[in-house]
Order: C-alpha cells, then sequence, then structure tokens
C-alpha cells in the first residue's frame, strides 16, 4: 500500500514523540537506545520528526515544562523503590508507549468488536437490513438489533444520524447508555461520549426515555422538529431550540457554531483529529467566535484565525497549541 507524503509524515511524527516519551521517561536502557537509534538512522525524514519533537518541548510554556519534570521526578522516585530494576524499566517504558499512541489512536481501542465504526476523522453511511439509513461521523460505534420484535441501535460512542425506514410492526430505537429514543418516523441525531449525550430531531418525532429516579417509572420525553435534549447518565436536561442546519452541518462536511467560547469550538475540531490542539490561555478559550470550517481543511481554518483574532498558533511535530 502506497502512502501519501502527509500519510508517511503524520506516521513518523507519531512515532517520534513515542519516542521522546520513552527516552525521557528515565526507564530506558541500553537495548531500548538501539532500537532508537536504529530507527532514527533509516532516513532523514526519521531525524528531522525526532527533531520536531525535541522542539515541542522546548516551545511549551513553562508551567507544562514544570508538570512535566514534576511527573519525571516522581517516577523516577517509583523506579528508585522497585527491586526490580529491568523488570520494572521494560513495563513502564512499555505503558508510557502505549499511553502515547493511545493518545493518537484512541479510537482503535475503543469497542473494536462493534458492529460497525468509524475512525478519527471519518464518517460513512450503512443501510441496514429494515432500509433504514445510519450515518456515522467521526469516532462512532454502534451494534445493530433486528428481530422480529424490534429495531435497536446501540450507540456505544460518537455520533450517528438516522433516517428510519417506516415499519409500524418494528419499533426503532437507539439506546445511548440509560437514554433510549424511539422513533416516531423521522430523522434525528443522537450523540454519546459514554457518560452525556444529546438527541437532536431533525425531521418528524421521537421519544426519548428513561429509568426514572424513583424506580418502576420511567421519564420521557417527546420532540419536535429542531430540538434538542441532552442527558447524563442521571438524568435529562432542559429541550432547547438549535438550528438543524448547524446541527447536521458535519454531513455535509462542515462545522458551523454560532456566538459559542473557542474552547467548545476547540473540542468540537479535536473530534476530527489525531494531532490535538490545546488551549494555553483560559481567558482564550472563554471567548465567543462564530466559526464555518471545513472538516477537511481544520489546517487553513487555523491559519486565517491568528488572521482574524488576537491569537497565535504554535505547532510543533504533530502538536498545535493556540495562545493569547
Amino acid at each position: 500500500m502506497n502512502e501519501t507524503s502527509s500519510t508517511r509524515r503524520e506516521a513518523l511524527q507519531q512515532q517520534a514523540v513515542a519516542w521522546h516519551v520513552r527516552l525521557t521517561s528515565g526507564a530506558a536502557d541500553e537495548t531500548v537506545l538501539a532500537e532508537f537509534e536504529h530507527w532514527r538512522s533509516q532516513s532523514p525524514e526519521h531525524e528531522q520528526a525526532y527533531r520536531d519533537a525535541e522542539t515541542l518541548w522546548q516551545r511549551l510554556p513553562l508551567p507544562l515544562l514544570a508538570d512535566r519534570q514534576r511527573r519525571r521526578a516522581l517516577a523516577a522516585r517509583q523506579r528508585r523503590a522497585s527491586r526490580i530494576k529491568r523488570g520494572f524499566g521494560l513495563a513502564a517504558a512499555a505503558s508510557l508507549l502505549l499511553a502515547a499512541m493511545g493518545g493518537f489512536y484512541p479510537d482503535y481501542l475503543q469497542h473494536p468488536l462493534a458492529d460497525y465504526r468509524t475512525r478519527i476523522g471519518e464518517q460513512t453511511s450503512i443501510t441496514l437490513a429494515d432500509g433504514s439509513i445510519a450515518h456515522l461521523n467521526t469516532d462512532t460505534a454502534i451494534d445493530v438489533t433486528i428481530n422480529a420484535n424490534e429495531r435497536r441501535i446501540a450507540l456505544l460512542r460518537g455520533e450517528a444520524e438516522f433516517d428510519v425506514a417506516h415499519d409500524a410492526g418494528k419499533p426503532f430505537r437507539v439506546a445511548a447508555g440509560a437514554t433510549t429514543t424511539e422513533a416516531l418516523g423521522t430523522r434525528f441525531i443522537v450523540r454519546y461520549d459514554g457518560k452525556a449525550g444529546a438527541v437532536t430531531l431533525l425531521q418528524g418525532k421521537v421519544r426519548s426515555s428513561r429509568p426514572s429516579a424513583q424506580g418502576a417509572q420511567t421519564d420521557s420525553v417527546i420532540l419536535q422538529p429542531g430540538q434538542q435534549l441532552t442527558f447524563t447518565a442521571e438524568t435529562f436536561g432542559v429541550l432547547q431550540t438549535v438550528e438543524i442546519s448547524n446541527a447536521d452541518a458535519w454531513r455535509r462536511g462542515r462545522l458551523l457554531m454560532n456566538f459559542v467560547p473557542l474552547k467548545q469550538v476547540v473540542a468540537e475540531i479535536n473530534r476530527y483529529r489525531r494531532s490535538q490542539i490545546r488551549l494555553l490561555d483560559d481567558k482564550l478559550g472563554d471567548r465567543e467566535v462564530n466559526i464555518a470550517v471545513d472538516i477537511l481543511q481544520i489546517d487553513a481554518w487555523l491559519k486565517a484565525l491568528q488572521q482574524t483574532l488576537p491569537i497565535k498558533v504554535v505547532q510543533a511535530g504533530p502538536f498545535v497549541f493556540l495562545q493569547s
């Protein structure tokens, strides 16, 4: 399989960061150092990727560097307390490497046996056996059960829009945690991060239900088009009116957000990126902005951002930082 230059560059950057974490953990022995030298000597691109990773830490603000030094000191004390030095060193290096790679590939570790999934940055549409269509957004996993009694989708993670085929004899239900949404002939979106989520009705009518705190009863809310219901593991939120064109903009490859804090914008954009954007200024994160972003052109949006707002974009290797 041929890799594009950008794909190869991204892979090398991720490997370089993983090596930097491993080498600076204090757990690297001569074998690890030899493996690293072999990796770095494979090409000038390998060497440059590692230099970029080193540059990253030099550019980090002092508070972040101090926190990293604190964690390294703690790790060193823990290592000194161990009597099996080599075994501990290898285990620590392996766990740090896993953590580093997990930071870049969290979607590979989430719900690997789901019926349908998308990776970070991917979107797909699935026609189910009953003719309904499930449009999966980035980093999403679902299980599908269709039998004689019902059509049931378990949204394990992520976001999906459902265009439901009419079948009066088989209810269409989407379960996200303790909240189940039943379609009453409709098109709707469910989003869920494992703890909380939202149901947004685009067309038709849905009923969202969950077990009541009182026990046997259930709490139930019926949504009308343009309404959104948030939920947590414990309760429903208050029904809100949303702009439908914004709610399903991701289906058209866009992100549209009006008068929202920049930190909310960054959190939303990070759902589509392996290399995460970080805010280094809390006040900057509270600044309200309006955005219209092409999901495939996020880097271009970042460049435009610092031209329109008093924001500095610092990029080092695969990392991007925003500061005033």
